[in-house]
């Protein structure tokens, strides 16, 4: 499965999440977020100290990186959704999740498959086209298509570009942008 079956659950976790969080109240929201957090870290101590979880060390084979910290990427993502969610509320948190969400998985695999021009280190044009493209039109079930286009478009130069966790900063930049355009609740 593979880098595949990874960035399908990076995808899951920004989409999902984001639904959570809509469907949940701001106290539920945080304590989702929160718990998510947690476990996380619960799990990722668990596997470094060599434990057996059962089913989760099962997807964690398919979807982890060789020689990276086990569960790293989703407490980043569930990190990154507690400040947005602390400093900007649940339909900006939605907004950054579903933008790093589809926007990284999407770029991954295309710059994979199609990458031949490279922007830095292993990003290629090509693949963050193709997030940005794909981050935009999922935002438009969000917020206004020009929105949209511009939170993907920031987001998508962060991935490319930005040497820290894009898990991270993806989700406080487009929450950022998103405030700056005054763009209201979703």
């Amino acid at each position: 499965m593979g880098e595949t079956f990874r960035q399908t659950v990076h995808l899951l976790m920004g989409v999902l999440g984001a639904a959570i969080i809509l469907s949940l109240d701001d106290l539920g929201a945080l304590i989702f977020v929160s718990a998510a957090l947690v476990a996380q870290f619960l799990a990722c101590d668990a596997f470094t100290r060599g434990y057996d979880v059962p089913v989760l060390s099962r997807v964690m084979d398919e979807s982890e990186r060789t020689g990276k910290v086990p569960l790293k990427g989703g407490i980043a993502y569930a990190a990154g959704a507690l400040f947005c969610l602390a400093v900007f509320g649940r339909e900006y948190t939605a907004v950054g999740l579903v933008t790093v969400g589809v926007l990284d998985s999407v770029a991954t695999v295309v710059g994979l498959r199609f990458g031949r021009h490279t922007l830095v280190g292993s990003k290629s044009l090509e693949g963050t086209v193709a997030g940005v493209v794909a981050a935009a039109l999922a935002l438009a079930f969000l917020i206004p298509w020009w929105a949209a286009a511009i939170v993907a478009a920031v987001g998508g130069i962060i991935e490319a570009f930005f040497p820290l966790d894009d898990n991270v900063a993806v989700q406080v930049g487009a929450c950022v942008v998103l405030a700056g355009l005054g763009v209201g609740g979703i």
